[in-house]
């Protein structure tokens, strides 16, 4: 048989999904004709799709040994260096690319995605703008850039752009979905679940998309929905060890406790990262303790932390639960774990102080009030609690200023009610 035959029969195999056998194929036609540029590209895009990313590396880079103006080979090698995290190689690739075809949108949207992943919003943008020039219907270069957008707090730029997105390829679920926190950022609650219920009917195993809505649902009282939601991506999401590799959503928004809204995205396909994953115990371990279920609570905080442990947020709030629950050491070295984690965290103090004085350590009770207060002059409860434990110690003039500096700020909150120390 002629190994053109052959080769036909191979991108026919791959064409129908068929890799494994394609691949195959593509190694008998390089027996034939081992100098074949383009069998070496269709089998390392092949391998690529298999997810035996060195082995395409590899073909790659001898079709552009064969062929080094192979325009597609660069784009494509620059494609696989990006989602195995080698941006340098990624952008290297782009600008072989770009030196061959200055017009190529292909090459100007990969490199600005290779940007973007790096939180490099600007250059993205540039990118992004150029291969539009030369694209403009290009929808997924719109998604990208309003992405960018997005990270930038332009979110009306950012929308525009998601619905530039939609009117080009309206089936594009990860429009919708960024669409949606974008509406989230400008305080559009119901609009934002809109575009998260939609996302999910073009996209029935978006496991980002059931995280934040069900993250939106807690926020507007939906627990029954936010419970769903949050049920879906467990069942959605094997246990982690036999998940892909996991890589931190660079869309995460910064928070030092933890994640400010909890809303996340990705910008190529839908996948669950170790990031994604804590968020979702966490989320659930604060929808539980609202419900009454402390045990179930604790069992997701210890989930979150299992998978994510340098976060300061699931510890505190893990230690209030077992401090309510008269677990004071326990709930001491959870404090301490939230402390490390976060050295100016004045909440964590706070409660820390509240363990130690129900363990009758005053001296240290004190210390942690008074850090905490150091933090954050305006935390009302780290006054109380230091009220009553300058109280405890005959301290009446001291716990007098506490409570009095306490109702003061109670006051300009708009309310006279006080809390109690483990609230």
């Amino acid at each position: 048989m002629h190994w053109k035959t052959i080769l036909n029969e191979a991108i026919d195999r791959a064409r129908r999904g068929e890799l494994a056998e394609a691949v195959i194929l593509f190694d008998q036609v390089l027996k034939l004709e081992p100098g074949y540029s383009k069998a070496h590209y269709n089998r390392a895009c092949a391998l690529s799709d298999l997810g035996r990313a060195q082995e395409a590396l590899q073909s790659f880079s001898e079709a552009l040994q064969l062929n080094p103006d192979y325009v597609n080979a660069y784009l494509n090698r620059g494609n696989l260096y990006r989602k195995i995290g080698d941006y340098a190689a990624a952008m290297a690739d782009f600008e072989a690319a770009l030196r061959l075809d200055p017009t190529s949108a292909k090459a100007y949207g990969g490199r600005g995605l290779t940007a973007l992943m790096q939180s490099h919003y600007a250059a993205a943008i540039r990118d992004f703008e150029q291969a539009l020039t030369y694209s403009p219907k290009f929808a997924k270069v719109y998604l990208w850039r309003g992405c960018a957008y997005l990270h930038l707090e332009d979110y009306h730029q950012a929308i525009a752009d998601f619905n530039q997105a939609l009117t080009y390829k309206p089936s594009l679920a990860d429009a919708l979905h960024s669409r949606g926190l974008a509406h989230m950022h400008l305080g559009n609650l119901y609009q934002a679940i809109a575009d998260m219920n939609q996302a999910i009917e073009l996209n029935p195993q978006f496991v980002e998309a059931y995280g934040n809505r069900g993250l939106l649902r807690h926020k507007l009282g939906d627990t029954a929905g936010a419970v769903n939601d949050y049920q879906q991506v467990m069942q959605f999401t094997a246990e982690l060890s036999n998940a892909a590799t996991p890589v931190p959503s660079p869309a995460a928004l910064a928070d030092p406790h933890g994640t400010a809204s909890g809303m996340t995205q990705t910008y190529e396909k839908t996948s669950t990262s170790a990031t994604q994953l804590a968020e979702i115990y966490h989320s659930r371990g604060k929808l539980r303790a609202e419900l009454g279920d402390p045990k179930g609570a604790i069992a997701d905080y210890t989930k979150a932390l299992s998978i994510e442990p340098q976060k300061a947020r699931p510890y505190n709030e893990r230690g209030v639960l077992r401090l309510q629950a008269g677990q004071y050491e326990s709930a001491i070295q959870d404090f301490d774990q939230a402390i490390q984690q976060d050295a100016n965290y004045a909440e964590a103090y706070n409660n820390r102080g509240n363990a130690y004085y129900e363990l009758g350590n005053a001296k240290a009770a004190l210390q942690d009030f008074t850090r905490a207060l150091q933090l954050d002059p305006n935390l009302t409860d780290a006054y109380i609690s230091r009220a009553q434990a300058r109280a405890a110690a005959d301290d009446a003039e001291g716990a007098l200023h506490d409570y009095q500096r306490a109702l003061r700020l109670r006051g300009q909150q708009g309310t006279s009610a006080i809390t109690s120390r483990t609230a």
